[in-house]
């Protein structure tokens, strides 16, 4: 086996194996462009057919006619259902191809005489385990890139008197994004034309294609991105909670609306549906009516249910009089007393939150409970009976004098 490995210590296969390792662990994190996906390729494209021929010297052929088949299905558009399928990430760009040169070099090199290397068996298995290493964090399927500042929040407050379940569907159609991608590169190409033609001579510009093909991956990454940060997965909202959501809208796509399937639909405790928002009914509903799909810069700010405003215990004092069945259909109150008026009895009286307490005698008292008062009416379920509904009197008050 250590024979085997000794041609592991070719000077070409560890430089591009240290290539692979730093970019894949540092140089991607820190730069994160175009020059470093190619220095993966082109530095993994030699190093793994060389790793494994050294391993299975027989099937160098095989071995080297495989990975780049499997590349190049890689780099192409046939391959979306298989990194779907799998939760990979990768960019559709037909000019990573270039990189298969390095498939050839290193069939070439393990077809030159065979040198042995006098290397020491542990650093030749360190080799080997370093190799395993790099091959495997640079296929790993790469987490899902987020949003951070600059793109759009939705900001969901749940006013009701329930927990809540909401379902967010902000996909966009196949048609949708053919639209708006063509309409962004149209865009993006004409503002850098315009700009070589009015600054180029200054900055010693030139109108390379490029430039273009640069444009169009752009872009085309940027849908790429919002495509995987859909918001789809449920979302609960207990009572008087609120959250915050990253939608896939950045404050510079000032040209892309909301999608048109766009929906809300909000679910009991059950996943009972109680409610849908389609693009019409929510933008009729935020807070801001200003806003509408095409505004940026503003937070969405969306309220589910009403927020019930504190009671002002003020406006249930005066006189009453209630056509409603039981006790205490004509009152009078104020912030310590308390008259019934079909006997003219006064009696104290105290308040505690929406509960009014009428202190009959030392042993008996009376419980309402205050559901609503306002200056014309006021509601009132003594000792949890039906409520009673009161108007404003117009008799002279008592407890005023």
């Amino acid at each position: 086996m250590i024979k085997k490995l000794n041609r592991l210590a070719h000077p070409v296969f560890l430089v591009s194996l240290f290539i692979l390792f730093l970019n894949d662990l540092i140089l991607k994190t820190v730069f994160h462009n175009s020059l470093t996906g190619k220095l993966s390729d082109f530095a993994g494209l030699l190093a793994f057919p060389f790793f494994w021929s050294v391993l299975f010297p027989k099937r160098t052929k095989e071995i080297h006619i495989a990975v780049a088949l499997f590349f190049v299905f890689w780099k192409s558009l046939f391959s979306e259902a298989f990194v779907d399928f799998f939760g990979f990430y990768r960019v559709v760009d037909f000019s990573d191809n270039i990189a298969l040169v390095s498939i050839l070099v290193s069939f070439w090199l393990l077809k030159q005489e065979s040198v042995i290397y006098k290397v020491h068996p542990v650093f030749l298995k360190f080799i080997f385990l370093l190799s395993c290493f790099s091959f495997v964090a640079t296929s790993k399927p790469q987490e899902p890139e987020t949003f951070e500042d600059g793109f759009l929040h939705l900001n969901l407050k749940n006013e009701s008197d329930k927990k809540i379940v909401l379902l967010i569907d902000f996909k966009f159609s196949e048609e949708e994004i053919t639209f708006y991608k063509n309409q962004e590169i149209k865009m993006a190409l004409t503002q850098h034309r315009n700009f070589i033609s009015e600054h180029g001579e200054e900055y010693k510009l030139v109108d390379d294609p490029s430039d273009s093909v640069r444009i169009v991956k752009e872009i085309n990454d940027e849908w790429l991105l919002r495509q995987k940060n859909n918001i789809v997965d449920p979302i609960v909202l207990d009572k008087g909670a609120d959250q915050y959501l990253v939608l896939p809208l950045h404050n510079k796509d000032t040209l892309i609306g909301f999608p048109k399937d766009f929906k809300i639909s909000v679910l009991d405790s059950n996943w009972k549906l109680l409610k849908s928002y389609n693009k019409k009914t929510f933008f009729d509903k935020t807070e801001n009516k200003k806003l509408n799909e095409f505004s940026r810069r503003e937070t969405f700010n969306f309220t589910f249910g009403k927020k019930k405003e504190p009671l002002n215990i003020a406006n249930s004092y005066g006189k009453w009089e209630s056509r409603g069945k039981g006790d205490f259909k004509k009152i009078e109150i104020n912030s310590d007393y308390f008259v019934d008026d079909s006997n003219g009895k006064v009696y104290d009286c105290s308040y505690k939150n929406d509960s009014l307490w009428v202190h009959y005698s030392r042993t008996k008292w009376y419980l309402g409970i205050i559901k609503k008062a306002a200056k014309d009416s006021l509601v009132i379920s003594w000792d949890n009976k039906p409520d009673l509904i009161y108007v404003k009197s117009k008799k002279p008050t008592v407890l005023a004098h």
